[in-house]
C-alpha cells in the first residue's frame, strides 16, 4: 500500500513539473511559468540595467513567494538576454587577444570594401574589438585544400602565449588561414596555450566556424572570445542565485537560430545568443498562427520593434548578420557592424518602442526614436525622473493606456507628467495643440513600423496581404490595426498576454544545434560519400550535445542543406536536402532545386552554368517542451 501511495505521489509531482521562461529586455524583464495543472503564471517587472540578473532573480523570487510556487517543482529554466548585444554596443568587453597567421594581423581592421557610406570619405567605422597591439602573428601556413605549406613555429607560438599571459589578457581568439580545411595548427596552438597560459579562455575558429571567408571567420571568433568571460560570469551568477532560491533546474539559453542550448554550451559559444530575445517572440507567434500558415510577426517592445516572417515551412534565416551595426530606417547598414556568421532568424529592426523619445530638431521637424528612455529613468509618466516625451507618454495623452494597469497595476502612470512632457517638448515648439502633437508622435511611429514590415515582406518578394499579422510585445497590439490597414492585411492575431510572448516562446523552443563546414567543390565532381561522411560527423557531435540536454536519439529531427552558387558568384543560396542519405541522385536533384530557388529569388537562372557546393550545413533539433494543453491548444 505504501509503495502504491509513493508511486502515485511521484507521478503527481512529475505531472506538475513547472517550466520557467525569463526574457530580459531593454525596459522590462518578463517571466512566464507553466504547468498542466495551474496553467500559466505571468510576471513583468522593470529591468535592472546595471546587473540584469538582479531583475531575472527578482522575477523568480516573486513567482515563488507571491504565487506560492514550490521551487522543487521547477523542471527547467529557459532564458533570453540582450547581454551580448549590449556589451558590444557599449564596449563593455574584457581585454582580448587575437593570434593569427603571419601577415594577416590586420584582416580584422581591413575587413571588406562594402563601406557603410559609399561616398563619405570621413565615414567612421566601429573600432576593431581587438586593438592592433593585442593582435599577434605566428609563422604557419596551410593551403586552401588543407595541405601544410609551412609548419607551425612552435617556439614562436610559446613566446606569444607567454607574452599574452604577461599582459594579463585572459581571453584569446585564434584564427589561422584556411584552418577550416585543416585544423591541426590551431589545435597545436590550443595545446600550447593550455600549457603556458592555462587560465586563458580560447576560441578556435576551426571549432567555432569551420567555414571559408577569412574576415568573417576572424570577426565571428573575436566576437565570441570577447563575450565568453561575460557570459561565464553572468550565467554562473544566475545559476547560483536560482540555487539560493531553491531552484535546482538546468538553465537553457535561447539562441539566435530559434533553438535553445544548455548554459554551459552557451557560455562557450555566446556569439550564437545575440538575438535570443527577439527570436523567442517569433517562435511563440508561430504557435498562435497554427504553425502552417504564413505569418508576419510584429514585436513592439520598450526600445525597438522587430518584424519577422514564418513562411509555413520555417523562419527566414540569414548567415549575413552584423552586430552593433547602424540602422537606416528599417535596414541595417551593411559594413557598419561586426560580422557574425552564424544562422540568425532574419528579423528587421527599427528603433521604435514604448520608450522611444519624441523630439523636435532645429528645422522644427518631429522625430520619434531611436533614442529610448529605457527602464531608467523611463517615460515621463513613470514618475521616475524622466522628463522627455516618449511614445508611451503620447499614447497615455490620447487615452490609449490605462493609468492604473501597467505591470498588472504595480506601476501607476501619471497622466499629468505625460501631458506636460508632450506639451513642452512637442506641441510648444511646433505651435500646435497637445492632442495634435501626440497624434503626430503616433503617426510617425506607425510609419516606421510599417517600413520595417515592408522590408521584411515586400522587399523580399513576399505579399503581406496573404499573411496574418501576429502583434505582440508591450506595445505591438496598440498599433496593430493601423499597421494592418496600411499593409492591407486582413487578419490580426493578438495573443493573450501579448507583452509576455517572448517569455512564452522560451517555453516552446526546441533544443537545437547547427553546424557547417566548407567543401568548395564543383557539384558535378563532388563525391557523395564524402558529403555523407561530413554530415554524419557534424550530426554525431550535435546528437551528443542533445543527449546531454536530455534528448533521446529517437526524438532528434534532422535537416540537411547544401549551400550552393554559380561558379564565379560571391555568395551562395541554401538548398534543403529531402533525403536522409547523400547519393549522386540527391546531389543532382539539389542542383535542379538550386536553379529553381535562384530563379525565385533573383528572377533568373543559368541551368547551363557550373554549380559549386560551398558549404554543407546541418540542423539537429530535439523534441520541444510542449505546453500546448496549458495554452488551450
Amino acid at each position: 500500500m505504501c509503495e502504491i501511495t509513493l508511486k502515485a505521489r511521484k507521478e503527481n509531482v512529475a505531472k506538475n513539473m513547472i517550466r520557467v521562461g525569463i526574457d530580459i529586455g531593454g525596459t522590462f524583464t518578463d517571466l512566464v511559468a507553466a504547468d498542466e495543472k495551474h496553467g500559466l503564471w505571468k510576471i513583468k517587472i522593470l529591468t535592472t540595467p546595471t546587473d540584469p540578473s538582479i531583475g531575472a532573480l527578482g522575477a523568480v523570487r516573486r513567482l515563488l513567494e507571491k504565487e506560492g510556487v514550490d521551487p522543487r517543482l521547477v523542471r527547467v529554466v529557459t532564458h533570453a538576454t540582450t547581454l551580448a548585444s549590449n556589451a558590444l554596443l557599449t564596449g563593455n568587453i574584457p581585454k582580448t587577444a587575437l593570434v593569427t597567421t603571419l601577415g594577416f594581423r590586420d584582416v580584422l581592421e581591413i575587413g571588406r570594401q562594402n563601406r557603410p557610406e559609399l561616398y563619405n570619405l570621413q565615414v567612421e567605422r566601429l573600432p576593431p574589438l581587438v586593438p592592433r597591439r593585442y593582435r599577434f602573428e605566428v609563422k604557419e601556413r596551410i593551403t586552401y585544400d588543407g595541405r601544410i605549406l609551412e609548419p607551425l613555429d612552435t617556439s614562436q607560438a610559446v613566446r606569444v602565449a607567454r607574452r599574452i599571459r604577461r599582459l594579463g589578457i585572459g581571453t584569446v581568439a585564434v584564427c589561422f588561414l584556411h584552418s577550416y580545411a585543416n585544423s591541426m595548427h590551431e589545435k597545436k596552438l590550443g595545446e600550447i596555450f593550455r600549457r603556458e597560459h592555462p587560465r586563458a579562455r580560447l576560441s578556435l575558429s576551426s571549432e567555432l566556424l569551420p567555414e571559408f571567408r577569412e574576415y568573417e571567420r576572424t570577426s565571428t571568433t573575436v566576437v565570441n572570445a570577447c563575450l565568453q568571460p561575460l557570459f561565464a560570469v553572468y550565467l554562473r551568477k544566475l545559476e547560483e542565485g536560482l540555487e539560493e532560491l531553491g531552484v535546482r533546474a538546468p538553465v537553457f539559453v535561447m539562441q539566435s537560430n530559434s533553438g535553445t542550448v544548455l548554459s554551459h554550451q552557451a557560455s562557450l559559444e555566446p556569439a550564437r545568443l545575440i538575438e535570443s530575445g527577439p527570436v523567442a517572440g517569433a517562435v511563440a507567434s508561430k504557435f498562435y498562427a497554427g504553425g502552417s500558415e504564413s505569418i508576419v510577426s510584429l514585436d513592439v517592445g520598450g526600445t525597438t520593434s522587430k518584424a519577422g516572417v514564418w513562411s509555413g515551412r520555417g523562419f527566414e534565416v540569414t548567415n549575413e548578420y552584423e552586430v552593433g551595426g547602424r540602422l537606416h530606417g528599417s535596414r541595417r547598414v551593411e559594413g557598419s557592424g561586426y560580422p557574425v556568421r552564424f544562422p540568425v532568424v532574419d528579423l528587421v529592426e527599427v528603433g521604435i518602442g514604448g520608450g522611444s523619445v519624441a523630439w523636435v530638431d532645429d528645422a522644427l521637424v518631429l522625430h520619434v526614436g531611436p533614442q529610448s528612455a529605457g527602464a531608467s529613468p523611463g517615460p515621463a509618466c513613470y514618475g521616475k525622473g524622466g522628463r522627455l516625451p516618449t511614445l508611451t507618454d503620447a499614447s497615455l495623452v490620447l487615452g490609449r493606456l490605462s493609468p492604473s494597469f501597467l505591470l498588472g497595476g504595480d506601476l501607476r502612470l501619471k497622466p499629468e507628467l505625460a501631458y506636460g512632457a508632450v506639451a513642452e517638448l512637442v506641441a510648444k515648439p511646433l505651435r500646435m495643440d497637445v492632442i495634435d502633437g501626440a497624434v503626430g508622435v503616433l503617426r510617425i511611429a506607425v510609419a516606421k513600423i510599417v517600413e520595417a514590415l515592408r522590408a521584411a515582406t515586400v522587399e523580399k518578394g513576399l505579399d503581406p496581404r496573404r499573411m496574418m499579422l501576429v502583434a505582440f510585445g508591450g506595445a505591438g497590439p496598440m498599433f496593430a490595426c493601423e499597421v494592418a490597414e496600411q499593409l492591407e492585411i486582413e487578419r490580426i492575431i493578438v495573443p493573450p498576454a501579448a507583452g509576455l510572448l517572448s517569455s512564452l516562446g522560451l517555453l516552446l523552443a526546441e533544443p537545437l544545434h547547427d553546424s557547417a563546414r566548407t567543401v568548395l567543390k564543383d557539384a558535378g565532381d563532388v563525391n557523395p560519400g564524402e558529403l555523407e561522411t561530413i554530415f554524419r560527423k557534424m550530426e554525431g557531435r550535435a546528437v551528443g550535445l542533445l543527449h546531454k540536454e536530455g534528448v533521446k536519439q529517437r526524438d532528434v529531427k534532422y535537416q540537411r542543406l547544401l549551400e550552393m552558387r554559380y561558379q564565379g558568384q560571391s555568395y551562395e543560396l541554401p538548398v534543403p536536402l529531402l533525403e536522409r542519405i547523400v547519393t549522386g541522385g540527391v546531389v543532382r536533384s539539389a542542383v535542379r532545386d538550386f536553379h529553381r530557388i535562384h530563379q525565385t529569388k533573383y528572377g533568373y537562372s543559368q541551368p547551363g552554368k557550373p554549380v559549386e557546393i560551398v558549404n554543407v550545413r546541418s540542423y539537429c533539433r530535439g523534441k520541444p517542451g510542449t505546453i500546448a494543453r496549458v495554452m488551450g491548444g
